[in-house]
């Protein structure tokens, strides 16, 4: 369920900016950052071989960010993430990016309904079948190690 590099060897640019935006709509879904969310996006965003600079990626994630944030309409945010789905052919790779958007919304321990309602809008669009959805939510239960993911508590500064 991972992205690795033989993923983003076989993307376009318009694939991986698909996959960036998609990485920031998992951030920014339910429209309350957490600092354990931004941990987790530096640590998995800044971890994938985007074949850039970190600087340059740096004004990728900013440009997706205000993108994803223009949108005001229900309408106007289906429409986008159909053409994010449009950018990413692979049923595979769809699985893969779901995954780990899934993966990143997770971190501070929870998936409130406005997430479950962006996972869902994904799951959909993405063609996701309920058969394969039920493999992505069991390998985000689980984690790389098999073994009941326990979220470590949020830190709390006095």
């Amino acid at each position: 369920m991972h992205l690795d590099a033989s993923d983003f060897a076989a993307m376009d640019e318009a694939q991986r900016v698909a996959v960036l935006e998609t990485m920031v709509v998992g951030l920014i879904a339910d429209d309350k950052v957490t600092p354990a969310e931004v941990r987790r996006f530096d640590e998995i965003v800044l971890g994938l071989p985007w074949g850039v600079e970190r600087d340059v990626l740096g004004a990728m994630i900013s440009g997706a960010r205000d993108r994803l944030l223009a949108l005001k309409t229900p309408a106007a945010i289906q429409d986008y993430v159909m053409k994010l789905a449009t950018r990413l052919p692979s049923p595979a790779l769809r699985e893969k990016v779901v995954f780990t958007m899934a993966t990143l919304m997770f971190s501070d321990g929870e998936l409130v309904q406005t997430e479950k309602n962006v996972l869902g809008l994904f799951v959909v669009a993405f063609g996701i079948t309920s058969d394969r959805a039920a493999v992505i939510k069991e390998a985000l239960r689980l984690g790389p190690t098999g073994v009941d993911k326990k979220p470590e508590p949020e830190a709390t500064s006095n």
